[in-house]
């Protein structure tokens, strides 16, 4: 990962800091970085709350670190930050925290996608990745001692490049992340062998982005040893490097996200889905506990659309079972309409008859798994009953006294 790519450009004192500002964030990876930060810090929040609710492991643990290291990388990134730490601590500083904390995060990726195996388990992984990481973290702080203090917060360029100090920091900070990325690259592999549907697409996207930012941080490689061994100064390599990068930042926040926003809109609407479900079950639920009141559950106060489907389900099955000996045989294969109006008629025969003793029946059966298959067959008869006319109401065109509609009497009414 490129320091250009991700983060402002370090530099001296600008004598325009308005337009200068002003000319960055106009730029699309500046932009990439501002929305980057948002994601990572609105992520860092979701997984502290996810950890208080529900706990985790290894990998819960080692992805909240990712997220909080890529977070304060990002702020470690801004100009104020920066400076501030470079006066407070020592020159460069700032440079150093921003390329320990990408090297943290990537080790913590690493450890969260690792595929565990027969030989080779998680806690393992996580214990081998602390030994190039250390290794890296030593090496840019030893390298960071041999570059000037006029160069440490210097862009990179041909001429820091010209140090042999400054050039070695960046091969270790690019060299570790290529390495780190190529090998979350080849866990996600794995994954995706064994994944479908929504899954697979991100993972698919989440490979991708991370691939692009292996092959940013090998570009910028390429284009350090150009620099530093003389052989060419190919300024492209850095522009090409930082676009790459950029585009897998956005791959990497797609894919990594994806799978959560996925399960929250799949969330809503299941809730939106089972509240209209137990709005839509409202007419056979009043005529069956009208009938069998006994069957409904204690009021526990305000519950989710889940738990009022649930309850209105388990109410009605309890209700219909207490119907069933009112209910004829012809039941079980009649028309759902049919099936509406023998309903109506069983509720109205135990109003008046009270309980009858009777065989359980095992009726309306759930036409598959779960709540929505429990409930799919009584929301049929629900909107058959709400679409039956009330009793004693006579069908539209039918004259009640047996007058025809010219208002003559019937032939042999008189005579």
């Amino acid at each position: 990962m490129s320091g250009q790519a991700w983060i402002p450009r370090f530099g001296a004192a600008d004598p325009h800091p308005g337009g200068t500002l002003a000319a960055h964030w106009l730029t699309a990876p500046a932009a990439i970085n501002v929305l980057a930060l948002v994601a990572f810090t609105a992520a860092l929040c979701w997984r502290i709350d996810q950890i208080r609710r529900h706990g985790g492991g290894l990998q819960a643990l080692a992805m909240t670190v990712a997220v909080a290291a890529l977070t304060l990388a990002f702020v470690v990134s801004n100009n104020s930050a920066s400076h501030t730490i470079d006066d407070w601590i020592v020159a460069g500083a700032s440079r150093l925290c921003f390329y320990g904390l990408l090297a943290l995060g990537v080790a913590s990726l690493i450890v969260v996608f690792f595929y565990p195996g027969a030989k080779v388990s998680r806690e393992r992984r996580a214990g081998v990745e602390a030994v190039p990481l250390v290794a890296a973290l030593v090496g840019l702080q030893v390298s960071l001692t041999f570059v000037p203090t006029n160069m440490r917060e210097a862009s990179l360029s041909h001429w820091t490049l010209t140090n042999w100090g400054y050039a070695l920091f960046y091969l270790i900070a690019c060299g570790y992340l290529a390495y780190g990325f190529s090998a979350c690259v080849r866990s996600v592999r794995r994954y995706l062998a064994l994944s479908g549907g929504y899954l697979r697409t991100a993972l698919t996207i989440l490979i991708a982005g991370l691939a692009l930012l292996a092959v940013g941080a090998v570009i910028q490689i390429l284009y350090v040893l150009g620099n530093a061994t003389g052989v060419a100064d190919a300024g492209w390599l850095l522009a090409t490097s930082r676009w790459v990068e950029a585009l897998g930042v956005v791959g990497f926040l797609i894919g990594i996200s994806f799978p959560m926003v996925h399960a929250k809109w799949h969330g809503l609407t299941a809730r939106r889905r089972r509240r209209r479900h137990a709005q839509e079950l409202l007419p056979l639920w009043e005529l069956v506990t009208g009938a069998v009141p006994e069957v409904v559950l204690p009021d526990t106060g305000r519950i989710s659309p889940t738990a009022l489907l649930h309850r209105r389900v388990i109410e009605i099955r309890d209700a219909i079972t207490q119907l069933g000996p009112f209910l004829p045989d012809a039941f079980d294969y009649a028309t759902t309409e049919v099936r509406a109006a023998m309903v109506r008629m069983a509720a109205a025969r135990r109003t008046d008859e009270g309980m009858r003793s009777g065989a359980v029946r095992d009726v309306l059966p759930a036409v598959g798994d779960g709540l929505e298959g429990d409930a799919a067959p009584l929301l049929e008869l629900s909107a058959a009953l709400a679409a039956l006319p009330e009793i004693g109401e006579e069908p539209e065109g039918e004259d009640p006294e047996g007058e025809d509609p010219e208002g003559e009497e019937p032939e042999g009414a008189t005579g």
